[in-house]
């Protein structure tokens, strides 16, 4: 015989809850790997999109995700999004874009002229940020990146010390959680 002591029974299972488990773990998986509650919001894509201005250079998008941030960037910008379902979603939202399925740092490797970088990748709770960092070190090194904007969550400066000046030019609170935008330069 049990005892329960505060005298209230759980709830039974229904058939849907696996269902609803499912749908729990898959967005649990999707904040993982965006390494927030969910995609850009506008107004951080408009901040990102300004830091860009009518830059020069080529851009480049790492970590394009869905689109959020695709969408406000200049139209011949190349955007990188490894994971296979966002590339494809990227695809068929954008048709007239250049989107490669392909790894951030190996771009970075491949990069042969000065190239304005944007960077929607996590820093904070990401084990390969590590070899992020370090291919944008070469890159900075070989004069192929120029520039680089970024966000973060927290008030860490992820790329400090490889540029030349790194400054802190925003923080959006309009976003879910608020964001820190980031520049560097050469």
């Amino acid at each position: 015989m049990s005892i329960n002591p505060v005298g209230v029974s759980a709830p039974a299972l229904s058939a849907a809850s696996p269902k609803a488990v499912t749908r729990l773990a898959g967005f649990l998986s999707s904040c993982a790997s965006i390494g927030a509650i969910c995609e850009s919001s506008p107004w951080l894509a408009r901040r990102i999109a300004e830091a860009v201005g009518g830059a020069s250079s080529p851009v480049v998008e790492l970590g394009a995700g869905y689109g959020s941030v695709t969408a406000y960037l200049p139209e011949p910008t190349v955007s990188i999004e490894r994971d296979t379902r966002r590339y494809q979603h990227l695809k068929a939202t954008f048709p007239n874009r250049m989107i490669l399925n392909s790894c951030a740092v190996i771009i970075l490797n491949e990069l042969q002229k000065p190239t304005v970088i944007v960077s929607s990748i996590p820093n904070v709770n990401n084990l390969e940020f590590g070899a992020l960092r370090a291919g944008v070190t070469r890159a900075v090194e070989a004069g192929t990146v120029k520039q680089l904007i970024s966000y973060t969550y927290f008030p860490v400066n992820p790329f400090g010390g490889i540029f030349a000046k790194s400054e802190m030019i925003g923080f959006e609170i309009l976003n879910l959680p608020p964001a820190f935008v980031w520049n560097y330069s050469c």
